[in-house]
């Protein structure tokens, strides 16, 4: 008999180099099949919502895995807490039935990027946000509006990207300003290679110089030569994933944030 569950994960992409397992190399998905194999005693494998980057970090990442050993939802969850380091933490595990895959049954996902935008850097904030200039985050948040509905992504596609089509739905794209911090907050359908990342680069330049390109008029090229750099891991995290069928717990935030 076979025993299935999904687990919702936060962690510090700092901390490790990405999610995808890699031999010799600390990655979020090894550590956790390494801890969840030795609760087991059996070698046990794990599926997620959406790869993350190295450095990239994440506050409502939701995995499935199946065990061939029966055990308590609690005891997997404080099993994996004792066997994992300070740099993930397992909000919650929960039984699911056999068909359930994290990726293939979300339909949506919610990313956050944050700025650090005083007029110094702050070294706490380094492995945390992108430290840049003063932005305006009203103006950032209005030409976000361009992206919204289902459109074709070219612009914002990096070029390792192995996605069948550059056309995703954005349902939601805010921008707002917590204390010190600016942070964007997006929600689509799916989200091709980088394309957050992109986002944030592109609505970076609007918030520092209105006289840029639009948001409207980058989408449009599609053309990702044309836009400038990507922004930087550390500021990306990955929030929430949809799944209207299951009733999982509600995913924390990044403590460090204000209410946003």
């Amino acid at each position: 008999m076979e025993f299935h569950f999904a687990a919702g994960l936060s962690y510090r992409g700092t901390a490790f180099n990405g999610w995808q397992r890699q031999p010799g190399l600390p990655t979020v998905q090894g550590t956790v099949e390494q801890a969840l194999s030795r609760i087991a005693d059996h070698d046990i494998g794990l599926s997620v919502a959406g790869r993350t980057d190295a450095g990239v970090h994440a506050t409502g990442q939701v995995i499935a895995f199946t065990s061939p050993v029966d055990r308590s939802p609690e005891v997997w969850q404080r099993g994996l807490n004792g066997l994992t380091p300070d740099g993930i933490r397992v909000n919650w595990v929960q039984a699911v039935d056999a068909a359930f895959h994290p990726r293939y049954r979300a339909t949506a996902r919610t990313y956050q990027y944050v700025f650090f935008d005083q007029a110094r850097e702050n070294p706490f904030l380094q492995e945390l946000a992108w430290c840049t200039d003063a932005l305006n985050a009203d103006r950032m948040h209005q030409q976000a509006q361009s992206l919204l509905g289902e459109q074709d992504f070219s612009s914002f596609r990096a070029a390792g990207c192995q996605s069948l089509t550059p056309f995703r739905r954005v349902d939601r794209c805010e921008v707002r300003r917590c204390g010190g911090l600016v942070v964007m907050e997006i929600t689509a359908n799916a989200f091709l290679l980088h394309m957050v990342r992109n986002i944030a680069s592109a609505l970076r330049d609007i918030g520092r110089d209105h006289d840029v390109e639009s948001m409207a008029s980058r989408l449009g090229r599609r053309d990702r030569r044309k836009l400038g750099i990507t922004a930087p891991p550390q500021g990306l995290y990955l929030v929430q994933v949809a799944y209207p069928e299951q009733a999982f717990p509600e995913s924390p935030q990044p403590s460090f944030l204000p209410d946003y």
